[in-house]
């Protein structure tokens, strides 16, 4: 069953005041970070979406073994990047999806889902952490179907965590979640740590 892993790069990053995913860490960019992370992970490919201005970011992940694509009008919220590489994607049964700027996930994180879906198989899931949801999130072929045409902003969040679906599986993880990048002071604390 194919798993492609997909990280929501489009953003505008208001909160930051400036392109944050391009900002030093480790050893290159948060946005490498983050998706370094879902390349070692267990899913069979990778696909990155950036907004439309994205040169940079692909510029930095030339090296990253992942497909960069370009969601044209990323205003119209994080579905619609989704949409943008499923389209890409035409064959796998699910995808786990992260938010570019989260450059402290870890991988076991990923595989946990991937795992989930290979035994599983559930319509969706979340990561529960010790101190709240967050992501890695997966959504079976099923959920985008049903899901796609959803307007407005925060589909995702609102489907996989306000509505209190049934079908939505919570995978418990022992630790708090990673840390995610939308603000000077965020950062900050990246660097502190």
């Amino acid at each position: 069953m194919a798993v492609t892993g997909v990280v929501l790069a489009a953003g505008a990053a208001q909160r930051m005041g400036t392109q944050k995913l391009l900002l030093s860490h480790a050893d290159g960019t948060i946005l490498e970070s983050t998706v370094g992370a879902m390349v070692a992970s267990r899913v069979d490919h990778v696909v990155v979406v950036v907004g439309p201005n994205g040169w940079a970011m692909e510029q930095a992940l030339t090296e990253v073994d992942a497909t960069v694509v370009r969601n044209p009008d990323p205003s119209r919220g994080n579905m619609s990047s989704l949409l943008v590489a499923i389209e890409l994607e035409r064959d796998p049964d699910a995808f786990i999806l992260i938010a570019g700027d989260l450059p402290t996930m870890d991988t076991t994180r990923i595989d946990a889902l991937a795992d989930l879906w290979n035994r599983d198989e559930p319509w969706a899931a979340v990561t529960e952490d010790q101190d709240r949801i967050a992501h890695p999130f997966l959504l079976s072929q099923l959920a985008i179907d049903e899901i796609r045409d959803t307007p407005g902003e925060k589909v995702l969040w609102r489907t996989l965590i306000d509505s209190g679906d049934p079908r939505v599986m919570r995978v418990d993880a022992p630790t708090d979640a990673p840390l995610d990048v939308n603000t000077p002071a965020d950062y900050q604390r990246l660097r502190r740590q």
